[in-house]
């Protein structure tokens, strides 16, 4: 039986397919009301939304909780208020607090989003997790690797995507990072030798209806660096049922609700399980892609049909289902650069089933995270040998032709280059 009609404040700022809330909100039963950026109204529903506010930025909240504030003046009281992004789980929950519409509220967020607070938490609940401390001066950091030794990491408390953060190798590496980049509202942490690895699911009602772990071929803070990124899941039976016990120990420690969620940890030589950090929303990169494709699981739909109280079916998603994995390779080391070329891979590796490559003229300069990209890939197959040999031998088939942009075009033939990555660790 479906829910009754309710009201819905949706906070958008996707400009492609995750913006399609259409395929999964039901705009005839329901009163749909956006709140969204001019980029992010080319996949929305305009024709059949109670109303579609733009603002010229998410990140000015006066702005965005006064347009809320007008929804709910014009249109009647929230039963929710949707905003999936990471970048907008703390403004969502401001405007549920002041206009009273349940669901979480800033200090849920807090736990999910500030990562001194969750590894305390987590901490507090008897796992593992690495030695860390806010950083409130140079002094502290000091204090902190006199203990720990190096390396050690400094990265923001509420970053996303391996932004800002920076690994720190000595002493002197440290003095000349302090006296070149500002650390506010950072933390530091022991660096945990291990190999990583990525949880992606959904939790309803404080359980765990869903998980898949997917190892780390290397580490998104490597991908910032400028080293390829490839990630494959887990098909180790065992480790896959502690890794599903572990990951509802760490929501029971957060109190997550319902959400999807993207858990991060560490499986160390000395097999213990050690929390790095979570996100209560569907995992970047191709993880959307990977669950739609090959497990037939939309992670976003899941996660709305859930907190608007819809019946949900899930399919059998474990170990014994087909093998998955994706790459991403960096944007050139010379930024900004023009794409000449990218030789496609699709029809080379039997593996791969998608790949998403920058078009000829298009311009990379750095800023385009796990979007833009040097090339993107998606893999399917029998068993994560299978799967991790197949982004291994496109890593080093990987090619791409581009010449460096500036501010003055010349007139003399351009220097060129040739992105040809090494093999991943």
């Amino acid at each position: 039986m479906s829910p009754a009609s309710q009201h819905v404040l949706v906070i958008n700022r996707f400009d492609n397919e995750s913006g399609r809330y259409h395929r999964y909100i039901d705009h005839e039963q329901h009163r749909v009301a956006y709140i969204t950026t001019s980029a992010g109204l080319s996949p929305l529903p305009c024709g059949r939304a109670e109303t579609v506010i733009v603002v010229d930025d998410l990140t000015d909240r006066d702005e965005v909780r006064s347009k809320a504030r007008q929804v709910v003046d014009r249109f009647g009281p929230l039963d929710h208020v949707l905003a999936l992004s990471e970048f907008d789980l703390e403004l969502g929950a401001e405007i549920r607090q002041s206009l009273g519409v349940p669901g979480p509220q800033p200090d849920d967020i807090r736990r999910v989003r500030d990562k001194v607070t969750m590894k305390r938490l987590v901490s507090a609940a008897g796992l593992p997790v690495p030695r860390f401390a806010t950083v409130d001066s140079i002094d502290a950091v000091r204090r902190f690797a006199a203990t720990t030794g190096f390396p050690l990491v400094l990265k923001p408390r509420r970053g996303w995507d391996s932004q800002g953060v920076f690994l720190v190798g000595s002493a002197g590496a440290l003095d000349q990072l302090v006296a070149t980049a500002p650390l506010q509202d950072y933390e530091c942490e022991e660096f945990i030798e291990g190999r990583m690895y990525q949880v992606d699911g959904v939790v309803q009602h404080g359980r765990v209806r869903l998980l898949r772990a997917s190892r780390l071929l290397n580490s998104c803070l490597e991908f910032a660096l400028g080293g390829p990124f490839g990630s494959v899941v887990n098909d180790d039976v065992q480790l896959e049922r502690r890794i599903n016990d572990y990951t509802q120990r760490v929501v029971d420690a957060l109190r997550l609700d319902t959400s999807a969620f993207h858990l991060e940890l560490f499986h160390t030589d000395r097999d213990e399980l050690v929390f790095l950090e979570i996100g209560a929303r569907v995992g970047g990169a191709q993880i959307p892609y990977l669950w739609r494709d090959v497990y037939g699981v939309d992670l976003h739909e899941t996660w709305v049909r859930m907190l608007l109280g819809e019946s949900v079916e899930l399919p059998d998603v474990d170990v014994d289902t087909e093998a998955a994995g994706y790459l991403l390779m960096p944007e050139p080391p010379a930024r900004p650069c023009r794409v000449l070329g990218a030789t496609s891979l699709v029809d080379r590796v039997p593996e791969m089933y998608a790949e998403v490559l920058p078009a000829p003229g298009t311009v990379l300069d750095g800023t385009g995270g796990c979007r833009e990209t040097g090339g993107r890939y998606r893999f399917r197959g029998p068993t994560s040998e299978d799967v991790e040999q197949a982004i291994l031998r496109t890593v080093i088939e990987h090619r791409l032709d581009w010449e460096p942009v500036t501010g003055v075009e010349r007139r003399t033939p351009r220097v060129r280059g040739r992105l040809q990555s090494k093999a991943l660790p």
